[in-house]
């Protein structure tokens, strides 16, 4: 078979065309209504939030699909596949697009599945909630919240984003500091895929299995169905709390961290003026000039709060008391996790971030020494849980100069002992969270004919 050249100058077999009979039989699967083939709707569809890198956006730019597909149904999925494996076309499987890495845009064409209509909710009970993977997140929290239960972690894009998309792209969120990240405990249950063969296989994965799907950004299996653990609802209160130095933040953020006795849904640190871009929380009085600030959800009362926050020398700037589900209303996660990166760049197109791991002893120290080195960094940290211990992960705002000035960053942030997962390349085992070789093997036997999401793998482009 012949091959074609990808980007990095390696090969892979040559894939077969998207012609009008293709379009056609795809619209005899689902209808035409949910068959897009007009320009405007392949360049909009086939995009994720890979402008968050200036790196990314000349690489990345004006790669679409040929059409996309949106099937209501597995049965209408299951031929989807069929008819791309007999044909040999490229498939890209889509959720909301949220995701920052441009690992999940197709570069070679083909036919893009987006999950946007296989939304149902299968079941949910106080424990767990299975649903379809393009069920909503917040529509399992509004679910939840009938059984006495809510989400353990969830990305701040909550609104929008699909099961699917958050359990193959994401990592964590909002509700890590307290039950890790997705891959912890049994955070994710189950995942039901289909296997990208000419007779797909409907295969239901727990335990060690799921670490051939999760965070494989579409490269293993079309993830169909996802049973997520779920925690007892609490009544979550929202803080903000101020400090005069970024030591103290972090100081104060990882007292509140450790402490066991103090429940938490969101713990995060901010350095001024990272805060000066949340323009609505400004407003409303919580990010007050040149101050350092820490994000709290707890169950805690305003007066409690307030007296710790003294005695770590601080001052709560912002509360809001429990919100139901079905009034989610203003919320101070909308300015953590990535969505720090987009208030940063709405106010300064030259902002991009990046995606590092501090060794939590060493936090303070570690911040210190690379701001002297590279000053145009600016410090936004998360802190989570992992293996039952305190993490604190940067989601860094970076000022843009050049790729060599971003690279120079990385590999001094590499040297000194904070992990980086670059967020500036689109290929997946550039990422530090991806399985390695059970990663590759489940590919191997998912995917035989490399059909899924091509492109995004070194491992396989050069074996």
């Amino acid at each position: 078979m012949s091959t074609v050249t990808t980007g990095s100058g390696a090969t892979l077999p040559e894939f077969g065309t998207v012609t009008e009979a293709l379009v056609a039989a795809l619209k005899d699967i689902v209808g035409a209504e949910a068959v897009l083939t007009e320009a405007r709707q392949l360049q909009s569809g086939s995009k994720d939030s890979y402008h968050f890198s200036p790196v990314l956006i000349p690489q990345l730019d004006g790669r679409m699909a040929d059409v996309i597909v949106r099937p209501q149904t597995q049965e209408q999925l299951r031929q989807i596949i069929q008819l791309a494996v007999r044909e040999r076309i490229p498939l890209t499987p889509r959720g909301a697009g949220t995701g920052n890495y441009g690992q999940g845009v197709p570069l070679f064409g083909g036919i893009l599945v987006n999950t946007q209509n296989l939304n149902r909710l299968v079941h949910i009970s106080a424990e767990e909630a299975c649903v379809g993977a393009g069920y909503i997140l917040y529509d399992i929290e509004k679910a939840a919240e009938g059984v006495g239960a809510e989400l353990r972690c969830f990305p701040s894009t909550v609104p929008t984003s699909h099961t699917g998309g958050f359990i193959t792209g994401g990592s964590g969120g909002v509700g890590s500091i307290t039950w890790g990240m997705l891959r912890e405990a049994d955070n994710v249950r189950a995942i039901r895929i289909l296997t990208i063969e000419e007779e797909p296989q409907d295969l239901l994965l727990t335990g060690d299995d799921l670490r051939g799907v999760m965070h494989n950004c579409g490269l293993t299996a079309f993830v169909t169905e996802v049973t997520l653990g779920l925690a007892p609802k609490v009544a979550w209160q929202q803080y903000v709390l101020a400090f005069d130095t970024l030591r103290a933040a972090l100081g104060a953020a990882e007292t509140l961290g450790r402490d066991e006795g103090l429940r938490k849904r969101l713990l995060t640190a901010f350095e001024w003026p990272v805060p000066s871009y949340f323009r609505p929380l400004v407003k409303r009085g919580g990010c007050p000039e040149g101050k350092h600030l820490v994000f709290l959800y707890t169950d805690e009362g305003p007066e409690a709060v307030a007296s710790r926050a003294q005695a770590l020398g601080g001052a709560v700037t912002y509360h809001d008391g429990p919100r139901s589900a079905e009034t989610r209303g203003f919320q101070i996660y909308d300015y953590t996790w990535n969505h720090t990166t987009q208030w940063a760049m709405k106010t300064d197109p030259q902002l991009t971030y990046l995606q590092d791991g501090f060794v939590i002893e060493r936090l303070v120290e570690q911040i210190e020494a690379r701001k002297e080195k590279f000053p145009e960094v600016q410090e936004h940290v998360e802190f989570t849980r992992g293996d039952g211990q305190l993490r604190a992960g940067g989601l860094s705002i970076v000022r843009f100069s050049t790729k060599e000035r971003l690279w120079d960053l990385i590999e001094y942030c590499e040297a000194n002992d904070i992990q980086v997962s670059n967020p500036h390349t689109y290929y997946l085992d550039d990422d530090t969270r991806w399985y390695g070789e059970a990663f590759l093997q489940a590919k191997l036997r998912w995917d035989p004919h490399g059909l899924l999401n091509p492109g995004h793998l070194h491992a396989l482009e050069n074996p």
